[in-house]
């Protein structure tokens, strides 16, 4: 995933990396036009403070750059042993709108509604009511230590 926010803070940057490090900066998280440019050539990884900054200041939400811009079809890996094959449900497992299933992980047992409640708490129990699921029709599996990146 360290590798997906480097492209995409790349792709998205529409200013300087001075200037982007300065607004950045400005929301508290310090940060050098020398450290943007480590993350754009993947040589520094991010902090959750720092991905939450850099969204802010190229004015999108910390999913968009989490996640691929557009479907490869190779799947998504979100951990170095954790790959999504469905891009779309993917996207709509990081924005709330639907559970992750994880070949070899036990489901939480938890119901959609009390999923939904749990991811979304912006929504009133009407709202959550309405919402429809998208069902997974593509599961997410965990790799075996050899078949991860870089074997």
């Amino acid at each position: 995933m360290g590798e997906q926010v480097a492209i995409n803070v790349k792709r998205l940057r529409r200013q300087t990396t001075e200037e982007l490090a300065e607004t950045v900066s400005a929301l508290g998280v310090p940060m050098s036009a020398s450290t943007i440019t480590k993350i754009e050539r993947q040589k520094r990884r991010v902090t959750v403070d720092e991905l939450v900054a850099l969204a802010a200041a190229l004015d999108v939400s910390p999913v968009t750059l989490m996640l691929p811009a557009a479907d490869s079809g190779q799947g998504v890996r979100l951990a170095p042993r954790l790959l999504a094959h469905a891009w779309s449900l993917t996207w709509m497992w990081m924005h709330g709108d639907t559970q992750l299933v994880v070949d070899g992980i036990e489901e939480s047992g938890i119901g959609r509604f009390q999923w939904v409640a749990m991811n979304r708490p912006y929504l009133t129990e009407k709202s959550i009511k309405s919402v429809e699921f998208a069902q997974p029709n593509a599961t997410t599996e965990i790799e075996d230590e050899g078949d991860g990146p870089g074997s």
